[in-house]
């Protein structure tokens, strides 16, 4: 019989589900490397082998005492555990002292706008939960259903005519979520447009057949487009391992106190689909150094899960990494006035780049 990939498919959930092994797998299906296969590729499974019934999730009951109602004014050990959370994440929530100050704030609103929900200030449940907080008790461990690690896609802009990869993968999306009926073939021709059309018009989206980012995101992707750096500000470029690498940052003079943002930028330049795999959650490292040598590391204390993460991005897609630098040393003081060097390194490809800065 044949199986087209899903999301979330590894050969090992595929196998356990119809009973097989993975070596099987491979063997049958001449699979060069078993920890990657795309979504809508089609697989021989063996005759005789039937799918072994996969029991639901089960959700956690959300219980509003694990994950407070925390807003400006708050204090405690709660609040604590928010800015580490927030330190941790990316965005800069000041002294890590119990106290939800004006920083505090800013760092929150900061989380909310990157994971698109309401930007209050205030956390809720949603927020706790963006942070990777679980908000929900359960009762009795239960063993991983579905032991496939966390992926993320990042995709370019489709529409009628484009070829390859990144079609096949938005075709296996579409037929999963019952919109198009043909096959897998990577070919964005009239039947794939109806379908995407099909799609907006039941999700209330513009009816181009063009495929952007609110069409991903209502199939459940998060893709971007590449940015363009703001004119003036220092840049690095490096094209490696089929990536162009670009970094900046949003200013290149700033006051004391101020927030350096950080961005980098991986666009796919290739014909093909690249996958990174991460053994935690970091995916950059960043250093900082000034004319004295080391002034702060981005990893200092913090504490990252422990998963392997898979980031698939495709041809001509776009991830973008924002990260901030509060202007505080390792020991968590104002540096001086001068002239700093920002070291980022991918941690996926170890591909590294910098820019300057000047404080004053």
């Amino acid at each position: 019989m044949q199986y087209i990939v899903q999301v979330g498919d590894t050969l090992g959930i595929i196998a356990q589900k119809f009973g097989t092994t993975v070596y099987t797998l491979v063997r049958e299906n001449n699979i060069v490397n078993p920890d990657i296969i795309y979504v809508g590729q089609v697989l021989i499974i063996s005759a005789g082998t039937m799918p072994t019934p996969i029991p639901p999730p089960i959700f956690p009951t959300p219980v509003p005492g694990v994950c407070p109602l925390l807003q400006r004014g708050s204090r405690g050990t709660a609040v604590i555990q928010l800015q580490r959370l927030l330190t941790n994440a990316g965005a800069n929530p000041g002294a890590i002292d119990g106290i939800f100050g004006a920083k505090t704030v800013a760092a929150v609103r900061l989380i909310q706008t990157r994971k698109g929900i309401a930007v209050t200030g205030v956390v809720d449940m949603r927020t706790w939960e963006a942070l990777g907080v679980n908000c929900g008790v359960i009762p009795t461990p239960i063993p991983p259903i579905y032991p496939t690690p966390p992926q993320e896609y990042y995709c370019p802009i489709l529409k009628r005519g484009n070829t390859g990869s990144t079609v096949r993968f938005l075709q296996g999306l579409l037929k999963g979520k019952g919109y198009y009926k043909g096959a897998i073939d990577g070919n964005y021709a009239l039947r794939t447009e109806r379908a995407v059309k099909r799609l907006q018009r039941q999700q209330g989206l513009s009816v181009t057949g063009k495929v952007t980012g609110a069409t991903w995101r209502a199939l459940g992707v998060n893709c971007a487009t590449e940015p363009k750096p703001p004119n003036g500000t220092p840049i690095d470029t490096n094209v490696s391992q089929g990536l162009r690498h670009i970094l900046y940052t949003d200013k290149k003079v700033y006051n004391k106190g101020e927030t350096i943002k950080i961005s980098l930028v991986k666009t796919n330049v290739t014909d093909d689909e690249i996958s990174l795999r991460y053994k935690t959650s970091q995916i950059v490292e960043i250093k900082v150094s000034g004319n004295s040598g080391s002034v702060w590391n981005y990893s200092r204390g913090r504490n990252f899960a422990q998963y392997t993460r898979l980031i698939t991005i495709y041809p001509s897609g776009t991830q973008v990494i924002e990260n901030t630098w509060n202007q505080s040393n390792n020991n968590g003081n104002q540096v001086s006035s001068g002239t700093y060097t920002i070291k980022v390194t991918n941690i996926a490809t170890n591909v590294s780049l910098s820019v300057q800065v000047r404080i004053r």
